[in-house]
């Protein structure tokens, strides 16, 4: 008989259940995605913990949102009546970017906000390494320019206390708290969210318990079921966090997210999110849905809202240590944000990149970050479109591959191909050995070198930099001779054939007019967006 239950247990065991992306990711991008089509710039993140969102929503936008209507002079030719796609429309809206301007957290843990304090930090300078000393080169600083300023304040304490900072703050976010809340703190909860600081968006995400369901066979006992039991003792549930206070069914959830959005005015779309990859062999993954319920909520009229709140949130007799600002971080933008020099000199200014690269074909999005150009562009990257499309020698080629929709994917064409060509391959008849120095011995100098090799190189050996010997970098300076609306001023500019050119030495100045180029600069810059790579909670 023991024989037997014992196999009846092993038979039962907890069924493997795989996210991908794992749920704290897909949380995550949830998250983004609403804020990225509420086109929301402040946030304050309730229960920020380490701050994993507050790390990337603090990341800059790789370029500005568009410029104002006539801003940008008309095309210099007719579009084509047949073309579904004017000039210079909004770039790449397909995938719109995010544009903070301020960004809050508030957790009760000190040590979790430590990281969010780091994560929310302006990038340092780069310092290069001395001999002797504890300086060092970080590999992490050069996370691309800045066109907006952002403001992040981290702050400690509870919910509970009201922080009148918070109040009609654009967008809160809830991610994983509710239920870890007291049963004293939970009744604070909705009376002080959506009614003291009514944002215009709350974003709210729980573990659904429904879903749990998916992780045993319908006919299991409870004892095949891992996890932790109810600690309050209200229920036999199990749970998945040893500090969940409880984990609503998906319609013990709906039914909380539409009380507490009628009684302090929201509307409210109720879903959920995080489907296993797995299959369930008895067909229960539409019923059971997603392991994560969310829930939007959007602000409606409501009077004395604010009024009736607080009056609640007195009733309850909380106390508590007004909220400790631990931080306050201030990112600048670039100075030349929002002052374009002439789309002549960007036009030159791509021309040079081209033949620096001697690339006749380059994608948009590939000269865009190549630091000077974007500064050219003054954080604008539609500029940079018309600048090529009204450029003699450059054509926009926005219909590759069937991407003609596919913004991403515009290529840039430099026509007539590189002028300042270079002997960069053997003349005919001559040996590739011509060009090599008789007294040169492979690796020689390497590894005879005092300092030794400084750069890093990538599988494919391409070098790396991460600065320079010469920290002080030098931008293009805004010419007021074209500042504003004024693309087509050339007062500052002599004329030489067809195009003007200028050479970039720590300023603009007057190029040789036999070639008419501008050097390439080798500084760049490109941004990567880079999660955190575990989560606690599931």
């Amino acid at each position: 008989m023991n024989n037997d239950a014992f196999l009846m247990e092993d038979d039962y065991q907890e069924l493997k259940v795989t996210f991908y992306p794992p749920l704290f990711l897909q949380r995550r991008i949830w998250v983004l995605d609403v804020l990225r089509a509420e086109n929301v710039t402040k946030v304050l993140d309730v229960g920020c913990g380490e701050g994993q969102l507050l790390t990337v929503l603090s990341q800059p936008a790789p370029w500005l949102a568009p410029p104002p209507p006539g801003f940008l002079p008309p095309p210099l030719e007719p579009p084509d009546a047949s073309d579904t796609i004017p000039p210079s429309p909004t770039y790449n809206d397909e995938i719109p970017n995010l544009h903070m301007t301020h960004v809050m957290g508030l957790d009760i843990s000190i040590n979790d906000l430590q990281f969010a304090i780091q994560g929310t930090a302006p990038p340092q300078d780069e310092v290069n390494l001395e001999e002797g000393s504890d300086q060092y080169r970080s590999h992490y600083t050069n996370v691309g320019l800045r066109w907006e300023n952002l403001e992040a304040k981290i702050w400690k304490g509870g919910l509970e206390v009201i922080n009148e900072d918070f109040l009609d703050i654009e967008c809160i976010v809830s991610t994983e708290v509710i239920e870890h809340l007291p049963p004293e703190i939970f009744p604070a909860f909705a009376p002080v969210l959506l009614g003291i600081y009514h944002p215009r968006l709350f974003l709210i995400t729980t573990p659904s318990y429904t879903f749990n369901a998916r992780f045993t066979a319908p006919e299991a006992p409870p004892s095949a079921r891992q996890g932790y039991p109810d600690p309050t003792g209200r229920t036999d549930r199990i749970f998945r966090h040893s500090d969940h206070k409880f984990e609503w069914t998906t319609g013990e959830f709906d039914a909380w997210c539409r009380d507490v959005a009628a009684e302090w005015g929201y509307a409210v779309d109720v879903s959920s999110i995080g489907h296993a990859q797995e299959v369930d062999e008895w067909g229960r993954d539409a019923e059971l849905g997603g392991a994560t319920s969310v829930a939007v909520f959007r602000r409606l009229n409501l009077e004395d809202r604010e009024k009736k709140a607080r009056a609640v949130v007195q009733t309850l007799g909380l106390e508590g240590k007004s909220h400790e600002l631990l931080t306050k971080h201030e990112h600048l933008a670039h100075e030349q944000s929002q002052h374009p020099q002439s789309l002549k000199e960007i036009c030159l200014g791509v021309r040079a990149t081209m033949e620096g690269f001697r690339e006749t074909i380059l994608r948009v999005e590939e000269l865009w970050f190549e630091r000077d150009i974007a500064v050219m562009c003054g954080g604008w990257i539609e500029v940079l479109v018309r600048s090529v499309e009204d450029c003699e020698f450059l054509a926009l080629k926005r219909d590759g591959d069937g991407a003609k929709n596919k913004r991403s994917m515009w290529n840039v064409e430099l026509l007539g191909g590189i002028t300042d060509s270079k002997e960069v391959w053997p003349a005919e008849g001559e040996s590739s050995l011509d060009y090599i120095p008789m007294d040169w011995i492979p690796r020689e100098d390497e590894s005879e070198s005092e300092g030794g090799w400084n750069g890093s190189t990538d599988m494919e050996g391409d070098i790396s930099w991460n600065g320079s010997e010469d920290d002080d970098e030098v931008e293009p300076p805004h010419s007021s001779e074209v500042a504003g609306n004024d693309w087509g001023d050339k007062g500052d500019m002599e004329e030489c054939g067809n195009i003007s050119g200028r050479v970039w030495d720590g300023g603009w100045k007057q190029a040789a007019c036999e070639d008419n180029t501008i050097p390439h600069s080798s500084g760049s810059s490109t941004t990567g967006w880079d999660g955190d790579e575990s989560d606690d909670t599931t």
